[in-house]
């Protein structure tokens, strides 16, 4: 299991999208794809590179239209992410996220987060927010 980061289709951009031209859900649709891909980008650009392995297993999924997901599929991926033992640093709205790979205990290794994903994610999501604002309000 590795890490991932969704950008998905919020239910009030979609009511207001059956309302837009085709035109401008197309235009939506290629915004989120593209917003998508600078999140790939980034967390690839940002990611600690030892051998590689953890860069190469950062990929995009196409889920529909409005939905894309960006995933880390190393398994230690989320180690990196957040950091291990007394070093975790979990950004604030994520801990039930990374709750899903907390530890067993059974040893104890300190490892500093080294985040790639999420920076990526958050430094991108306002900027799309943005672009999809112009769309509407056009």
């Amino acid at each position: 299991m590795g890490i991932t980061a969704r950008i998905d289709g919020i239910k009030a951009i979609q009511d207001k999208l059956d309302k837009l031209s085709k035109d401008a859900q197309q235009e939506v649709s290629k915004e989120i794809n593209n917003s998508a891909l600078v999140i790939q980008r980034n967390a690839k650009r940002n990611v600690v590179v030892d051998n590689g392995f953890l860069r190469g297993s950062i990929r995009l999924e196409p889920i529909s239209d409005l939905t894309y997901t960006v995933e880390a599929k190393a398994k230690y991926a989320p180690y990196v992410e957040f950091g291990t033992g007394g070093l975790v640093d979990i950004p604030a709205g994520y801990e039930q996220y990374a709750a899903i790979f907390r530890g067993k205990g059974i040893r104890k290794v300190n490892l500093r987060a080294r985040p790639f994903l999420i920076p990526a994610f958050e430094n991108e999501v306002p900027q799309l927010l943005k672009r999809l604002k112009k769309i509407f309000n056009a």
